[in-house]
């Protein structure tokens, strides 16, 4: 049989989560060279694997992990994977894509995707080592949040194996939910409700596979070249700022969405800027699995957990829900992280509630923009 093109291993495990079993599927060298992995190649499966019709959190409904063909190789910024399913917020294909170890181990199981089936008995942890597949129950770590499951299944395993979880909001089914791994997510159109769904409270995965390349000496050069330019001038606001810093550039343009879409300039953004929040609050900087870029910034959160902030958090619930208090938005962020839910959702939603609840369309009175003890009583309301 030809070998796969380089960067793939040429299968797919398609587990079956009712049954405790997994098996291989071949993937033919025109689709992996037409879908080039990631979403590409989860859309194909999807329409392979998933029945006409059917309803997103029905059993037969496939959840699909998708690795990169880059993943597993030195190039920076190499370690992502796509998580594709039928969205239970919108009903339609979706994927989410997220960066982090998970990545890494999932791919060097030996396979391209992961496509999981069914649906659990009870509350279960799915495992896969190489081929083997092993569903085992978990009601210990059912109702943690998915960093505190994650911390808890690494310890009882070992540090070799990487756990993508749910937090409850994926066990409550919240039609935004995430999947989290390494503390980032795997967030848009509520894939952890899938996952909460099929009563699986975390994927474990170990890779003890190495990925081919046709050409190992340009994929070495290939990366070096761009190490190198991860550290030019095109990054350092990124290192120095993270992506907070697009925050005011984004406001100085009138770009950034503020009360609900109403206005696209916040006049408190200073309060939020990245400089600001910086000099106050930062306690580390860290990067994602194969990046050498490093724009990855830690803030001091409630009870001095650090939380990881982006521009992405904080504009939809800082000036989205007109929200300028720096601690509260990183409170608000803080507690998304712990119940995984997606930040944006949560931030859209409560800010369209506030605006509806301004204008008199809902009867609750407490729920006003700018109020940054509303904004996180309407997370825990959700």
């Amino acid at each position: 049989m030809r070998s796969p093109p380089g960067g793939y291993f040429g299968k797919a495990l398609i587990v079956d989560l009712s049954r405790g079993s997994g098996s291989t599927v071949r993937l033919p060298e025109p689709v992996l060279r037409s879908f080039i992995g990631g979403a590409g190649l989860g859309t194909w499966l999807m329409h392979e694997h998933c029945p006409a019709g059917v309803e997103p959190l029905a059993p037969e409904a496939p959840l699909i992990f998708v690795f990169s063909p880059l993943v597993g190789t030195p190039l920076t910024t190499s370690a992502k994977f796509a998580v594709v399913g039928k969205s239970p917020l919108t009903g339609r294909l979706t994927d989410a894509l997220a960066s982090s170890h998970f990545a890494i181990a999932g791919k060097l199981t030996g396979h391209d995707a992961i496509v999981v089936r069914g649906a659990c008995a009870r509350p279960s942890v799915l495992m896969i080592d190489q081929g083997e597949v092993t569903v085992a129950p978990a009601e210990e770590v059912w109702g943690l949040p998915a960093a505190d499951a994650e911390a808890r299944l690494r310890e009882r395993m070992g540090p070799a194996w990487r756990v993508a979880a749910i937090g409850p909001a994926g066990e409550r089914l919240v039609r935004y939910a995430t999947i989290s791994h390494d503390g980032r997510h795997a967030g848009r159109g509520g894939l952890g409700a899938l996952m909460g769904s099929k009563l699986c409270k975390a994927i474990v995965v170990r890779g003890r596979g190495k990925v081919a390349s046709s050409d190992p000496a340009a994929v070495l050069a290939a990366a070096k070249r761009l190490r190198e330019r991860s550290f030019g001038a095109a990054t350092a606001k990124y290192r120095e700022l993270g992506t907070m810093a697009n925050l005011l550039a984004f406001n100085a343009i009138s770009t950034l969405p503020t009360r609900n879409f109403s206005a696209a300039k916040f006049e408190q953004a200073s309060s939020l800027g990245a400089e600001e929040v910086a000099e106050l609050r930062q306690v580390a900087r860290s990067s994602c699995a194969s990046c050498s870029i490093g724009c990855e910034h830690l803030y001091k959160g409630p009870r001095g957990k650090k939380t990881r902030m982006e521009y992405e958090n904080v504009f939809a619930l800082g000036p989205l829900c007109g929200v300028s208090d720096a601690d509260a938005v990183i409170a608000a962020s803080s507690r998304c992280d712990e119940l995984g839910l997606d930040t944006i959702s949560a931030g859209g939603t409560i800010a369209w509630a506030m605006e509806c609840a301004e204008r008199g369309l809902i009867d609750v009175p407490w729920l006003r923009f700018g109020d940054a003890d509303a904004l996180l009583r309407a997370i825990e309301a959700i």
